[in-house]
């Protein structure tokens, strides 16, 4: 199993997903890569094809 997330806000991961013949894109928040990776097969495992970190830029 995976180590606990201890970040206040962990880092937001884009699900790119195959719905009959489109292409959707779901939001999840996860610990790190591999913990977004195991989630979206977890969720999708027969449409899923990309998992991809979105990163927010801070303004200051």
């Amino acid at each position: 199993m995976g180590r606990p997330c201890l970040e206040l806000m962990p880092p937001a991961y884009d699900l790119i997903i195959e719905r009959g013949g489109a292409i959707v894109v779901e939001t999840i928040e996860a610990c790190d890569e591999d913990a977004a990776w195991r989630l979206a097969l977890m969720l999708h495992i027969d449409a899923l094809m990309a998992v991809v970190c979105r990163e927010e830029h801070k303004t200051r």
